[in-house]
């Protein structure tokens, strides 16, 4: 299991940034563990506000008046500071989580946004990572290579351009990719704890074949672990390192 992998009973607070799969891997590692541990989910931006059978509670709009150590239940807690007319639910401040975290088992925060996009550019202004945080997940999406550069398909843009060097509406290559996951303005820009890059939609022989090769040519230095795998087929190999 994913929650195996990422050792959830040793790395309490989980933090996801990238693009192309960090809410359905959030619901991934929280189903693992639902029935045994006490798990906070939240945002640092925003997020889409899930079904309820995915959650065992939720504050639509949590003040800090009541503590969490009273509600012992284990399961799924969804926290956050508002509600926008299209269901997007508002995170909470990294200072909140921080503050939150030591009540639960684990927390899982989506620590950036997307818009649905399987790619993405990194701003500094983005909310960012916990500082409780005890690893960073980056989510990229090997099935993005070869893509056209341009707006419908990657969220700021701009910064995709800057950091890789690549031009609009060319197509994106493994270079890219490689960019995203090196650049120190990139996928993982504010990281915090272990750094693990997870390369999301590895399901068809091109994918692998793809996968491995990206693999060989980023800066492994600069992280603890790499997975590949299918959060939709629920599979999941370590291509390097470990935590």
């Amino acid at each position: 299991m994913l929650s195996d992998i990422l050792k959830l009973d040793r790395y309490k607070n989980i933090a996801l940034v990238g693009a192309g799969g960090k809410t359905t891997l959030i619901y991934r590692l929280v189903e693992d563990i639902r029935t045994r541990r006490k798990i906070l989910v939240s945002s640092t931006t925003m997020f889409k506000e899930p079904h309820e059978s995915r959650y065992d509670f939720i504050d639509y709009s949590f003040r800090e008046d009541y503590s969490f150590d009273v509600l012992p239940e284990n399961g799924i807690y969804i926290v956050c500071n508002g509600r926008t007319p299209d269901n997007y639910l508002l995170g909470l401040g990294r200072d909140e989580v921080d503050r939150l975290s030591v009540n639960f088992d684990n927390s899982i925060i989506e620590c950036d946004y997307s818009m649905g996009r399987p790619l993405k550019g990194f701003r500094q202004s983005e909310a960012g990572v916990p500082d409780s945080a005890d690893i960073t997940v980056g989510v990229l999406d090997i099935e993005a290579l070869g893509l056209e550069i341009k707006s419908d398909n990657i969220f700021h843009l701009d910064r995709f351009i800057e950091v890789t060097g690549s031009r609009i509406y060319s197509m994106v290559t493994l270079e890219n990719l490689k960019a995203i996951v090196d650049d120190r303005e990139g996928l993982f820009m504010g990281a915090k704890g272990k750094r693990v890059l997870f390369i999301n939609k590895v399901e068809k022989h091109i994918d692998i074949e793809l996968m491995k090769r990206l693999v060989d040519i980023v800066d492994k230095n600069r992280l603890d672990m790499v997975i590949s795998g299918s959060l939709l087929y629920d599979r999941y190999n370590i291509m390097y390192g470990g935590i």
